[in-house]
């Protein structure tokens, strides 16, 4: 998966309009009453769907110098280090920023307000990633990059650009590189790097993982079966639903179960 910057900045602003329109939509109004915003707010901050920020390892060094300044002291491990003209205080790993959302695509709370969103603009849908079908036989979990791994506004206006090496020649830095968790692998491996964990000790397995969209409507949806082995894997009363995907750094996304309510039934 891959995003341009501005995609990321659009979502900063979004959330900020979010986060200031308050309220839980789902509780307070019919789905068919819903604002852009609150059915937007039901997709990425609520018991169904949540965007959770995640550091990543860029694979570089960072120079701490004696004035403040960062600059770039091991491009990669298989590189040697770089000769600065200044002594370092500290050397340190850099990490970029990326942010992800992930959803419970299966719940009717989901697809209304996919459905209301639709009503206003099929663009506004698809950027949300809607995956192309659902099962009756599958809790189906959709993951979205919201926005891709990058160093904030606060870090490269730390880190020098241009430095000069013992040499005293100028030398200009890229920023970091990174790609997204899921970049480059394979339906196989999406599944096998995914699993859903529950409050009774529960790790299962999706049955398939599936890519689908492009650009910013891109995205993955896990199908985990709602049966196995004549029992229900999330049966009445289980507490919590842990969505984990093991691609480098972990990520974690837990959903509370008994808030995900529609009319007084479970909904997901």
């Amino acid at each position: 998966m891959t995003r341009p910057f501005a995609v990321g900045l659009l979502t900063t602003m979004a959330l900020a309009a979010l986060l200031g329109a308050g309220g839980e939509p789902w509780k307070d109004k019919a789905a068919s009453e819903w604002t852009q915003e609150e059915a937007t707010r039901v997709l990425t901050h609520s018991p169904w769907g949540q965007e959770v920020e995640l550091l990543q390892a860029s694979g570089r060094m960072l120079a701490r110098l004696p004035d403040g300044r960062k600059l770039v002291y091991q491009e990669a491990r298989n590189l040697p280090p770089r000769q600065l003209s200044v002594e370092p205080v500290a050397i340190e790993p850099e990490f970029v920023q990326a942010v992800y959302g992930v959803r419970w695509s299966s719940a009717a709370t989901v697809q209304a307000a996919l459905g209301r969103l639709q009503e206003f603009s099929p663009v506004l849908a698809d950027v949300q990633a809607v995956p192309p079908e659902l099962s009756a036989d599958h809790y189906v979990l959709t993951v979205r990059v919201v926005k891709p791994p990058s160093e904030t506004q606060f870090d490269a206006l730390n880190r020098e650009v241009t430095y000069r090496d013992e040499h005293g020649n100028l030398r200009r830095d890229e920023p970091p590189s990174v790609s997204d968790l899921f970049a480059g692998l394979s339906a196989d491996q999406l599944k096998t790097q995914a699993e859903l964990r529950t409050a009774k000790k529960l790790r299962l397995k999706p049955d398939r993982a599936l890519r689908h969209g492009v650009g910013i409507s891109e995205g993955i949806s896990f199908f985990f079966p709602r049966r196995q082995d004549g029992q229900e894997t999330l049966p009445a009363g289980t507490d919590w639903a842990e969505f984990v995907f093991a691609g480098g750094r972990e990520l974690k996304v837990k959903f509370k179960l008994k808030e995900m309510q529609a009319n007084g039934k479970a909904d997901y």
